[in-house]
């Protein structure tokens, strides 16, 4: 087996194939750093989401105005307080009657327009979240293997899911949150100069000094959040490894020292929460501290006008002190929210940034404009010189020249690294060739429509993989209108309907995740079942056996004759049941057809082949021949107890 190695590092994959093209200076290589908090305002991101707002011209617009309504309407009442407060001084019942009932009024109204803005923005929010994520979902099925290679799982998972959330929020009542606040703040900066310019500008003597502590704020609280959110990364990553390779620790008695990494960067983590905290904490008090001295400066000076009241109308001093003891408030409202929400915003263009990155990234395999359909398949596959590399300058084929007949079956076999898998993706255009061509029936893979050649291929991988839902459903992933008839036809042939039919449910059983309540040899043979049903005119086969017992092998083995027929079918390979009986074998050494031969006359060579069978499969053979006995033995005793078990003729 280790000679023979295969699987997905079989052609030589690597892990760190260079950068995704619009990765920006300072980045990572793909561009994708998860440390990358975002600016405060990005003008690309900005610019980028404005077409998805204009779908929404007329919602957008209605929530717009209805903002400005609330934040008026809200603003606007302690000048009407302030004006009833006079009125009362003044004894005008009349007027204080009729400004009491506008604040009434006003509050009824910003009442109606915020509800209505909060129902529009939701409904503009939740189809805006659906359209980036599909939008986002479907580009990503279409990215190319080669980015899969690159990208981490989890980082996809999070850009669909938790920066699309982030956007989202920042479109609808994030952004609206923004533009009330200066709305509200422009109102109460006018409503206090044209009450009393002097007053209003010891109100405003507190803000330069309280903009250089939010200065000094947002640097150490960005390097603090940033901190966070790595932390948060590292300990989830840490998590997921440990959860996924359980299995592993516990045969390694690996617990305790574990547990130890765990612990130290769940402590990391909790500094890092702490001091982004304490920054969160502080900045808080310091806005209550202006908003105090405000006020304070406000009672000073209003004071000291009160003293001289012989030159001071009375009614208008208490229009002025009561209307600036509540504008005083309302002017730092804003400001918490501004920097409650800077985070947010921070988070939303870091987000953005990430989400247009994922759809900028070109699909590297693209049709061509004029690409076909291909309806009818017969198998024939040709070869012509191919060259690929994942990595410039490091070859994983040289000069691969084969040409298949419609039927055949191919075995390709070498050591690990040769480029066996390899060969099988070029095959789908799960990468692109770097020199020559491949082609179906003649013509030019990259003059085919990708899915229309996907749609006449199966395979079978050395990991099987099964998704959440019934067995039945499985089986049929690539052909969801199959008949049950011929689900469980396509299962019978692989020997997979004994064991599905003692299954709780049977066919209706619910798999667990990647039916970890099968075998590893039952989710392969489901997985051949499902590849049979899709009915492939080409059939690969990716190390599909290297996880069965070659008991159950002789079971697939007797089914796959019959089903190859007519198929063309390419394998990779370590045992020697699948290899040679084979119509040809083609030996791979370092991405070279080194030998192409039967097996026999392979043998008869002497060569490279003969050298790895008398290393490799001597042994597994009579392993074999021991395992067909036992199995033809089995068959005849149970043949045996049937016909003991029926009744003679005539009885």
């Amino acid at each position: 087996m280790g000679m023979w190695g295969g699987g997905a590092g079989a052609g030589g994959w690597s892990q760190n194939l260079g950068g995704v093209g619009n990765a920006r200076a300072g980045r990572n290589y793909d561009g994708w750093d998860d440390d990358y908090l975002g600016k405060v305002y990005d003008a690309k991101v900005i610019r980028r989401l404005l077409p998805y707002l204009a779908q929404y011209k007329l919602q957008a617009a209605t929530a717009f105005a209805m903002m400005v309504l609330t934040a008026l309407t809200t603003f606007l009442q302690p000048l009407l307080a302030g004006l009833a407060v006079k009125a009362g001084v003044q004894r005008d019942t009349e007027q204080l009657a009729w400004l009491t009932g506008a604040m009434l009024g006003l509050a009824i109204v910003g009442w109606l327009s915020q509800m209505t803005q909060q129902i529009v923005t939701a409904r503009m929010g939740t189809k805006l979240l659906y359209q980036l994520r599909t939008e986002m979902y479907e580009h990503m099925q279409g990215l190319s293997l080669d980015f899969y290679d690159e990208m981490e799982v989890g980082r996809m998972i999070s850009r669909l899911t938790s920066d699309v959330t982030v956007m989202q929020e920042l479109l609808t009542s994030g952004s609206l949150t923004f533009a009330a606040d200066f709305v509200g703040l422009a109102v109460v900066v006018i409503v206090l100069v044209v009450i009393d310019w002097q007053l209003a500008l010891v109100t405003f003597a507190i803000v330069p000094p309280l903009l250089a502590i939010m200065v000094w704020w947002s640097k150490h609280a960005r390097a603090a959040f940033i901190q966070v959110r790595v932390k948060v990364s590292q300990m989830y990553g840490n998590l997921a490894e440990n959860v996924s390779g359980v299995r592993a620790i516990q045969s390694m008695s690996r617990e305790g020292e574990n547990l130890k990494r765990f612990d130290t960067l769940n402590q990391e983590n909790r500094n890092a929460n702490i001091w982004a905290g304490m920054l969160s904490a502080a900045i808080m008090p310091v806005i209550e501290i202006a908003v105090a001295i405000a006020t304070a400066g406000v009672v000073l000076f209003g004071g000291l006008r009160a003293m001289n009241a012989d030159t001071v109308d009375v009614a208008h001093l208490f229009l002025v002190l009561t209307a600036f003891m509540l504008y005083v408030t309302r002017f730092f409202d804003p400001i918490r929210d501004l920097v409650l929400q800077y985070t947010m915003v921070q988070r939303a263009m870091a987000g953005g940034e990430r989400i247009f990155e994922v759809l900028d990234t070109p699909a590297r395999i693209t049709d061509k404009p004029d690409a076909f359909d291909m309806h009818e398949v017969s198998g024939r596959v040709d070869f012509d010189h191919v060259a690929f590399h994942y990595v410039e300058g490091i070859p994983v084929l040289q000069d691969i020249d084969l040409h298949v007949e419609p039927g055949e079956t191919i075995a390709l076999v070498g050591h690990t690294g040769s480029g066996k898998t390899t060969i099988t993706s070029l095959i789908s255009r799960g990468y692109e060739v770097t020199g020559g061509a491949i082609r179906v029936d003649g013509h030019d893979i990259r003059d085919i429509k990708r899915r229309s050649l996907t749609r006449h291929m199966g395979v079978v991988l050395q990991q099987p993989y099964l998704f959440s839902g019934t067995v039945r459903e499985n089986i049929a992933y690539g052909r969801p209108e199959a008949t049950d008839e011929a689900i469980k036809e396509a299962a019978t042939a692989v020997g997979a309907d004994e064991f599905i039919s003692r299954l709780e449910h049977g066919y209706d059983t619910v798999l667990q995740q990647r039916g970890q309540n099968l075998s590893v040899g039952q989710r392969q043979l489901i997985s051949f079942a499902r590849a049979i049903l899709a009915q492939p005119r080409i059939l690969i086969l990716d190390e599909a056996t290297a996880y069965v017992d070659t008991q159950t092998e002789v079971i697939i083995q007797r089914a796959l004759r019959e089903l190859l027929k007519n198929r063309t079918s390419f394998v990779i390979a370590h045992r020697l049941s699948t290899i040679r009986e084979a119509s040809r074998i083609v030996v791979l050494d370092r991405g070279k057809v080194v030998e192409i031969g039967t097996h026999e006359a392979l043998l008869e060579k002497d060569g490279v082949y003969a050298n790895l069978y008398k290393m490799t499969f001597q042994q597994e053979e009579s392993d074999k021949e021991a395992a067909m006995v036992g199995e033809d033995v089995a068959f005849a005793l149970r043949r045996q107890g049937e016909v003991q078990a029926a009744p003679a003729v005539g009885q």
